[in-house]
């Protein structure tokens, strides 16, 4: 069985969304969200090769999505291709689809390519390549505060008896939950105050600037106000986005950034990000030493939003919130390596960020 490959650029990638032949597919290989972003992309360049589809007979079974990148390394900037969205058909798994796009695009991409934000059987799939090794470890936290049995096990909604079972499991687990959240007082320090936009502003920036802080991946103002002015999650649910196998809809997510104010001076910024009650920090700009008043901020901002679950990557954080688990009903070790075919020299005055890679839009 025999796979066409067909390429698209990103030059091309507007008309082919808007042609006939996407318009027909079963499964499309791109949102139209994720056109948007891909096109106004910074890093990106005109040649850039971003879709690769697998066909059988006419069909398509398989597509991999790539895109580009910047890392700084020993002063360097080198372009590169971000792995997101890798898929194939469930009648054609298991026949080497897949490994035969990645073998184009590692070509395509002068055998520069990086992937984060994995399911074990994607990192599996990249592993056996040989190409990729880990160039960072996250050492972060996941915590469960109004957690909800039927999105976290998979057999909760097997049938009517099973989605009643957990759905009163659900509504004690809430009871329990709310319970330890009055007892939750937090203390922060007077002198640290904290004010809540839905994006970064001027002030922001200018101190992002001031400031220099150097992110491995090139996160600056510019990349910041790519990723928010062209998201790739909608409240609105498209036809077009039925037909993406992956992040298209959602009916509750959102960003915040949180400023933060110590003495009456500005001493920094966070971002996360709340998706269906998953709460995922994403960026960091602060003076160092707040970690203690961030995460009381983040476990009663938690509790009066009656968030799920959190994760949270920056080790400093983490710690805290891994020994001071209050009000959270559970609190584990959590966290993701970001893995690169190519070598990175990284000053260590560099910082990675929680959102590196395609987390931070979704």
């Amino acid at each position: 069985m025999n796979l066409g490959i067909k390429k698209i650029r990103l030059n091309e990638l507007e008309n082919f969304v808007n042609s006939k032949m996407f318009r027909e597919f079963e499964f499309v290989p791109i949102s139209l969200l994720r056109v948007k972003s891909y096109l106004k992309n910074p890093s990106a360049t005109a040649e850039d090769t971003v879709l690769y589809l697998g066909f059988i007979e006419n069909r398509l079974v398989a597509f991999r999505s790539i895109f580009a990148g910047s890392v700084n390394s020993a002063n360097n900037q080198i372009r590169f291709g971000w792995c997101s969205g890798n898929w194939v058909h469930p009648d054609f798994r298991r026949k080497g689809f897949s490994e035969k796009l990645l073998n184009e695009a590692f070509n395509d991409w002068d055998k520069k390519l990086m992937f984060t934000n994995y399911a074990p059987n994607s990192e599996n799939l990249y592993l056996k390549t040989g190409w990729f090794k880990p160039v960072h470890e996250f050492n972060g936290i996941r915590g469960y505060l109004f957690p909800k049995t039927r999105k976290l096990v998979p057999a909760a909604n097997k049938n009517i008896l099973f989605k009643i079972v957990f759905s009163v499991i659900d509504f004690f687990i809430f009871l329990w939950a709310t319970f330890q959240s009055i007892f939750f007082l937090g203390k922060n320090n007077p002198e640290i105050k904290f004010t809540t936009l839905k994006f970064p502003d001027k002030v922001c920036y200018q101190l992002l600037q001031r400031k220099g802080i150097e992110t491995v991946f090139n996160r600056g103002e510019e990349e910041l106000r790519w990723v928010f002015k062209f998201p790739w999650i909608s409240d609105e649910e498209t036809e077009t986005g039925k037909k993406y196998p992956f992040s298209a809809f959602s009916n509750s997510f959102y960003y915040k950034t949180v400023k933060v104010f110590s003495d009456g001076k500005f001493a920094g910024f966070f971002i996360f990000s709340v998706r269906e009650g998953h709460l995922k920090t994403l960026f960091f700009c602060l003076t160092n030493g707040l970690e203690n008043e961030v995460t009381i901020f983040l476990r009663k901002y938690c509790t009066r939003n009656r968030i799920e679950m959190v994760t949270v990557y920056k080790k400093e954080l983490a710690t805290e919130l891994l020994n001071r688990k209050f009000p959270f009903l559970h609190v584990k070790k959590y966290g993701q390596k970001i893995y690169s075919t190519f070598k990175i020299k990284n000053d260590e005055n560099l910082n990675f960020q929680d959102g590196d890679g395609d987390t931070f839009f979704t």
